[in-house]
């Protein structure tokens, strides 16, 4: 059995029109585990460091 884990980010608009619990609920019909739950306000910066990590990747 292999062992993967995902990150999902739901936007603030998600947020704010009550989303959250429709999007849990259709990952675990999905089989998903959900694990950790974080909420954050994040800077641009911060937002883009996960895509200038992925840019020598070739698969992009």
């Amino acid at each position: 059995l292999i062992n993967l884990r995902t990150f999902i980010a739901v936007k603030l608009d998600g947020v704010q029109r009550g989303l959250m619990g429709e999007i849990i609920k259709r990952l675990e019909q999905k089989g998903f585990c959900l694990v950790a739950m974080k909420f954050m306000h994040t800077s641009e910066d911060l937002l883009k460091e996960p895509v200038l990590a992925m840019k020598h990747h070739s698969w992009q």
